[in-house]
C-alpha cells in the first residue's frame, strides 16, 4: 500500500469514527420518549436533568408535561412555567420567553397568594432582562 493510499484510508477511518462518536453524542442527550408513571416531582427533577445538559427542548418537554399531568399541583405548575419561559431565553427565543414571562406575571395579578411566592419574584427579574435586549416597540 501506497503512502498516498494509506493517508486516504486513515483519512476515511478517522471520518467514519468522528460520524460514530457525533451520533452516539446525539443520543446520550435525552430519551426521544418520556416513561410513563412519574410523578410531578421526578418530572420536575428529569426537566431540570436536561436543562443542566443543555437539552432545553426535553426539559420543556418535561415542564409542559407536569402541566398536563398535574393541573391541580399549583407549585409544581408555576414552577413549570416559570421554568419554560427560562428556557425559551436560554434558546435565544426571548420574544417567547417574555410572552410567557407576562401570563405567569397575570396570573399572580389574578390568583394573588394561592401561587408560590418565589416563580414571581424570578420572573420579575426575568422581565426586566428580556425588555432591555428586546428592541424597543413604539
Amino acid at each position: 500500500m501506497t503512502i498516498r493510499r494509506r493517508t486516504a484510508f486513515l483519512l476515511a477511518a478517522c471520518a467514519a469514527c468522528a460520524a460514530a462518536c457525533a451520533t452516539l453524542a446525539s443520543c446520550a442527550s435525552g430519551p426521544t420518549t418520556i416513561p410513563p408513571g412519574l410523578s410531578a416531582a421526578e418530572m420536575f427533577q428529569r426537566a431540570q436533568d436536561a436543562s443542566d445538559k443543555g437539552n432545553y427542548p426535553l426539559g420543556i418537554r418535561y415542564y409542559s408535561l407536569i402541566q398536563v399531568s398535574f393541573p391541580d399541583d399549583v407549585n409544581h405548575m408555576t414552577w413549570a412555567e416559570y421554568e419554560i419561559a427560562f428556557l425559551h431565553h436560554k434558546m435565544g427565543k426571548n420574544d417567547v420567553a417574555l410572552s410567557l414571562i407576562n401570563d405567569l406575571l397575570d396570573k399572580y395579578t389574578k390568583e394573588g397568594d394561592a401561587l408560590p411566592p418565589a416563580p414571581r419574584v424570578l420572573a420579575l427579574k426575568l422581565k426586566t432582562r428580556l425588555e432591555e435586549t428586546l428592541p424597543k416597540t413604539q
